[in-house]
């Protein structure tokens, strides 16, 4: 039996809203192998922000078995997380973001500065340690963003709509660079989308997600992932019309019950 390193099993998450239960999560089952990229797609309100939650470490009321590198999640372990709106705080420079996760993690003034002089160099950002969010593009704010995760060293790297509020060529820059830092890597990387043109591009796995509750309907071995080249090509706007047509008919399914 192969030993996957993120494996999710029967995976169900209940919640309240306004006195009354609601499931958002009911059954997904889906694994990753280490090093792979995995790409969730799926309409608004199914859960997909959720299972990020609670691969991060960060909602821990679930029933099921989610297990990374054989472990469950863990806030502040092997696991990092890059949100939508960056997650900078404001009032701190680029080098004391990027340098935060370090010191919570108590390593030395020495470890710190080696880590963050590297990652930031690595990342173009070295020239911009003492500015701060409001100072930066949108795309500069994500690459600090992905610089924090890098410089704790994670296994997993979880981002959650990363490049959504970009615009569209600094979008494809930034999913090229993901794809760069990527192959040098190798992290497994699981992604949320509401872009399927990205998901196409970046998903070597992708899940597609049903309505709330949110389950795994279909999952999609992509020989197109990391093809940057193939944008506008034949073969990868067939596979984005596949994924549309069935996140459509899902939709419709849905409407229809």
């Amino acid at each position: 039996m192969q030993d996957y390193f993120l494996s999710i099993k029967s995976l169900k998450v209940d919640y309240e809203q306004k006195g009354e239960p609601v499931t958002a999560l009911d059954a997904v089952n889906f694994s990753l192998n280490q090093g792979q990229r995995g790409v969730i797609i799926g309409p608004s309100g199914c859960g997909k922000s959720t299972l990020i939650s609670v691969l991060a470490g960060l909602n821990s009321h679930y029933s099921g078995q989610v297990l990374i590198g054989g472990k469950p999640p863990a806030s502040g372990g092997e696991t990092a997380l890059i949100l939508q709106d960056f997650g900078l705080l404001p009032w701190k420079t680029v080098w004391d973001n990027v340098i935060l996760g370090l010191r919570l993690r108590k390593k030395n003034t020495g470890e710190i500065k080696t880590a963050a002089e590297t990652v930031l160099e690595k990342l173009g950002l070295g020239s911009l340690g003492k500015r701060f969010p409001a100072q930066l593009s949108g795309g500069q704010r994500q690459r600090v963003a992905i610089a924090r995760a890098l410089v704790l060293e994670p296994k997993l790297l979880l981002m959650d709509e990363p490049f959504s509020s970009l615009d569209a060529l600094t979008r494809e820059e930034l999913q090229d660079f993901l794809l760069e830092i990527w192959e040098e890597t190798k992290l497994t990387i699981l992604l949320i989308t509401h872009n399927i043109e990205e998901a196409v591009l970046l998903g070597q796995k992708i899940l597609i997600m049903s309505p709330c509750p949110g389950q795994i309907q279909q999952e999609v071995e992509n020989s197109l992932a990391g093809a940057s080249h193939l944008r506008g090509e034949v073969q990868f706007l067939e596979m984005c019309s596949f994924l549309r047509s069935f996140l459509r008919g899902r939709a419709h399914d849905a409407a229809s019950a």
